[in-house]
């Protein structure tokens, strides 16, 4: 077997949620396998800094987050106040960029339309449910 070349070979404990009772097991609030743990200092200013470098290097203008709730959870529960977003609202690059979350994730009150704070747009999958229903001609 080969080296571990992952967060987890540099720093499990730090990099990813891990369930308190049995760090074996990760926290898994995307139904994905593993949550990073942005509540720890290095781990916010890795995302914080990545995200950074593609708005200044790379030119993208705005990021989606898939499965938002999950990088918004303190502890077990969702914040609109939460660290990583309040780093990207305080952020001069991040917090002119668009921002998208699909506020939703597989954790308990896993779903947040209409919760996130200013500054971010929300996938609304009712509505984009309705709207194939009607192109396809479905009821």
């Amino acid at each position: 077997m080969g080296p571990t070349l992952s967060f987890r070979g540099i720093d499990n404990a730090s990099y990813y949620r891990l369930v308190a009772e049995d760090p074996r097991y990760y926290v898994d609030f995307t139904g994905c396998g593993n949550a990073l743990n942005l509540h720890h200092p290095r781990v916010l200013q890795l995302v914080m800094d990545s995200l950074r470098y593609w708005v200044e290097e790379m030119h993208v203008d705005g990021f989606r987050f898939d499965l938002a709730v999950t990088i918004a959870r303190e502890r077990a529960a969702f914040d609109s106040h939460s660290g990583f977003l309040d780093a990207v609202r305080q952020d001069p690059v991040l917090s002119r960029v668009k921002l998208i979350a699909e506020p939703w994730d597989v954790g308990e009150g896993g779903y947040q339309l209409g919760s996130f704070p200013a500054g971010w747009a929300e996938w609304n999958d009712r509505y984009r449910d309705t709207v194939r229903r009607f192109w396809k001609g479905d009821k």
